[in-house]
């Protein structure tokens, strides 16, 4: 390996550690296991030729710690459900009373997407919490880009029914009336 090559991998470790960390305690639910894995990822970046892996770099490391998760759990490691929330609905200001209202909706909608099947709520994830392209998505899940989109699609729509959310004319979403 040559400077040059340290130093990539040393800026794409400032990028991408933090995020791969999050998604792969979300696959484990373990924290010293997620820095493992991570780590092993970077290694493996170290190992390969920058110009083969830059181009499809976010999708690459994500597949590699996925994969990596994947094996550990098959070695007889219990996956367990990620409770990791999908957006902090906690303002820091305003009434105590709209935020544990939002508290509540958050909490609920983490519990809705727990219930989701495992590609659905993957896909949401890696979507949602971690900003990946369709194409992304695609290459860490091992699908077409054209299944991304369906299981998004399914996805979105299984938690507007069981969130009661409905569309409102115009496509905005709201509230179910009860």
């Amino acid at each position: 390996m040559d400077a040059e090559q340290g130093r990539w991998v040393r800026r794409c470790l400032e990028r991408f550690e933090g995020p791969l960390l999050l998604y792969a305690e979300g696959l484990l639910r373990d924290p010293h296991g997620a820095q493992d894995l991570v780590q092993e990822a970077f290694l493996r970046l170290l190992g390969r030729p920058r110009a083969e892996v830059e181009p499809r770099l976010p999708g690459w490391l994500y597949a590699v710690v996925r994969n990596l998760a994947i094996d550990r759990m098959r070695r007889g490691r219990r996956m367990e459900r990620a409770a990791t929330p999908v957006l902090d609905a906690t303002p820091g200001a305003g009434d105590p009373v709209e935020r544990a209202a939002a508290r509540d909706q958050a909490e609920r909608a983490v519990r809705v997407l727990e219930s989701l099947p495992e590609k659905q709520r993957e896909a949401l994830r890696l979507r949602l919490q971690h900003g990946l392209a369709y194409r992304e998505i695609a290459e860490v899940m091992d699908v077409t880009v054209n299944h991304v989109g369906v299981l998004l699609h399914e996805g979105l729509k299984s938690m507007r029914v069981r969130l009661g959310v409905v569309a409102a004319p115009g496509g905005a979403p709201r509230e179910a009336t009860r």
